[in-house]
């Protein structure tokens, strides 16, 4: 049995149609998604790229944004950090992110995991627009 992939109420992100990023998960402030492994996002070492690592990192922070905005409401990543911990070079990658606190401003925190080791770390400052 197959499961339905969740998609986000306000559009899904084309970025992750190319990265083939998918929602696992996204419920009261807190997501998982993942995303495999893919040639053409390494560095010519072989490893994942660090922008693509943190493209997922960013994309699981706002879907759990997402997940506690109302309806309607646009939100923007005003600020993120990230640090590499381990490099990653296969398999399917993992981010879980967690919102710290509601409000217009909203910070987040996310954890990249790769073959159960955690590859980075993240925290993120979103901003909800009008």
């Amino acid at each position: 049995m197959s499961r339905q992939p969740i998609r986000l109420p306000s559009g899904h992100p084309e970025i992750f149609d190319t990265m083939k990023i998918e929602i696992l998960r996204m419920e009261n402030g807190e997501s998982e998604l993942s995303m495999p492994f893919l040639e053409e996002y390494t560095q010519h070492y072989g490893m994942l790229h660090g922008g693509a690592i943190f493209t997922l990192a960013d994309a699981a922070c706002g879907v759990a944004v997402a997940s506690v905005a109302k309806e309607g409401k646009k939100f923007l990543t005003s600020g993120m950090n990230i640090n590499y911990i381990e490099p990653i070079r296969e398999g399917v990658t993992i981010c879980r992110a967690k919102v710290l606190r509601q409000g217009r401003i909203m910070p987040v925190e996310s954890e990249v995991w790769n073959s159960g080791v955690c590859a980075a770390k993240a925290t993120a400052i979103y901003t909800l627009v009008d």
